[in-house]
């Protein structure tokens, strides 16, 4: 049994432990709610942009663009979106393992990691990282997105690659979280997820031609997606982190109930038993000097 030393010491290192975690969880709060922010003030510009990219498709017959070709060869790259850091529940093994299982049904391919827990899970298995954004993922910008894009499209113009998937957690609420492969090139219709600018179902003339505006387009969309990925990752890292500080809290919470229990009943015996010492000292006392 431990005595009352060891229980307090027990109990303040537990509450030390208690109040690390609840900042951390109120830092993720706000992280998240910050990420989430970001989200929907972008989204209304490249949901645009995917609407006018997807429209264009929908309705042009005569598209000579070489990100929406599809190329007879399946070398396929792979944009693996995780956090920088652990302590986030399942949030990284969930992504990497859905991440890995897919990459195993292309005979080859190409890893791009963004996040160091992409990178070392990647370097356990004995996998070549080909590419990797360390800090993008901390704070995502529109700049990295873009950064990221270039390169990318550099690799692919110079024919390394004939598709490219992002791998990344969708957040869809705070409480739920779902790893996602998402392919980016080349470019189809049925992978952009918004309606149609346009319900007109015949063709549709653009100026000066539609392979024109999808020179323009295409790197917008991909820089919306990017961006849109490593924004859901990021928020959805801070939301996982949230819950698991959160359950941590309330583990702290009962056993500091339990150990206070215990340190109380100890201390009550140990009151007992020092009044009947000295209850036990005063009566021999008495009795010596009658």
């Amino acid at each position: 049994m431990a005595d009352i030393a060891e229980l307090k010491h027990r109990i303040k290192s537990i509450q030390d432990t208690h109040q690390i975690t609840k900042a951390m969880e109120l830092i993720s709060v706000a992280k998240m709610r910050k990420a989430m922010l970001k989200q929907a003030a972008s989204s209304v510009y490249f949901d645009r942009v995917r609407a006018t990219l997807k429209d264009i498709m929908l309705h042009s017959t005569d598209i000579r663009n070489a990100y929406v070709r599809h190329r007879p060869d399946t070398r396929a790259a792979y944009i693996v979106i995780a956090g920088d850091k652990g302590l986030a529940g399942a949030f990284n093994n969930n992504v990497l393992n859905l991440a890995w299982q897919h990459i195993q049904t292309r005979p080859v391919h190409y890893v791009i990691t963004i996040g160091q827990m992409a990178r070392s899970f990647f370097e356990s298995r004995d996998q070549a990282v080909d590419l990797e954004f360390t800090h993008a993922v901390t704070s995502p910008t529109l700049h990295d997105s873009r950064g990221i894009m270039r390169d990318i499209l550099d690799l692919y113009d110079r024919n390394l690659m004939d598709e490219v998937y992002v791998v990344f957690t969708r957040m869809i609420s705070s409480s739920v979280h779902e790893p996602t492969v998402v392919k980016l090139l080349p470019i189809e219709a049925k992978d952009i997820e918004v309606e149609a600018a346009s319900s007109f179902r015949g063709e549709i003339c653009y100026d000066p031609s539609p392979s024109e505006v999808l020179d323009i387009l295409v790197p917008q969309y991909l820089v919306g997606m990017i961006y849109s990925t490593l924004i859901h990752s990021a928020a959805s890292e801070h939301a996982a982190r949230m819950m698991a500080m959160s359950n941590a809290n309330k583990n702290a919470d009962k056993m500091l109930d339990s150990l206070s229990l215990e340190y109380n009943r100890l201390r009550q015996s140990a009151i007992t038993t020092e009044l009947l010492d000295l209850s036990s000292g005063r009566f021999f006392s008495d009795t010596n000097t009658r």
